[in-house]
């Protein structure tokens, strides 16, 4: 049995134009929700594998949006540099361009095809929790199959399919070890989607 977690490698071809940090303002609310997730143990890093998880993003106008930086899960709290801004992708070559002192994250192809799969849909919230994904994966919850690998052309599509007729929600990615996403036109209600989740997982502690 392969125990090597699949996670943090970036599996598009990307292109990064070096360029200033993003301003405050296109992430102060991202950060907002990001340091508490990260004090609930839904952003960090996998201590064994070094291994960072989570990561959050907004939209922008036309087709991008700004987005943790790659390997940044085991910051409390990220800096302006500590951001990216995803300028396009194609989905059907696996290409992300992207602005900024780092390389974005490696789901960003996923939070383009939710963005792409609906344009009300403003904020993208990635977390990593084992119980959470457990108790989904047993529910009713929307998820994308466990043959389709994170961070792919194929999970983006998938993302995108699924979320159609979507504005705000969650789904369970069966084939990304703990992986949650939550979806919704501010970032309150992104956040909230997960905060109700993880509070029901309280309650049954």
């Amino acid at each position: 049995m392969n125990n090597v977690r699949d996670e943090g490698i970036i599996k598009f071809k990307l292109t990064l134009k070096r360029a200033p940090a993003p301003e405050q303002a296109q992430f102060i609310a991202l950060e907002k929700w990001r340091a508490l997730f990260y004090k609930l143990s839904l952003i960090g890093e996998y201590p064994n594998e070094k291994i960072g998880y989570g990561n959050l993003s907004s939209r922008l106008p036309k087709k991008a949006f700004i987005i943790t930086g790659s390997q940044t899960g085991h910051l409390a709290h990220l800096q302006a540099h500590h951001y990216t801004k995803v300028i396009d992708c194609d989905l059907k070559k696996g290409l992300v361009s992207a602005e900024g002192l780092i390389p974005p994250s490696s789901e960003s192809l996923t939070h383009y095809g939710i963005y792409e799969a609906n344009p009300a849909i403003q904020y993208v919230f990635h977390v990593h929790h084992p119980k959470l994904w457990e108790i989904l994966q047993n529910g009713d919850c929307d998820y994308i199959s466990e043959d389709i690998q994170y961070g792919t052309q194929e999970m983006a599509n998938a993302a995108c399919t699924l979320l159609a007729n979507k504005t705000s929600g969650i789904f369970v990615m069966k084939g990304h070890e703990d992986g949650i996403i939550s979806y919704a036109t501010t970032a309150d209600d992104a956040g909230k989607n997960l905060l109700e989740l993880y509070r029901k997982l309280a309650v049954r502690q």
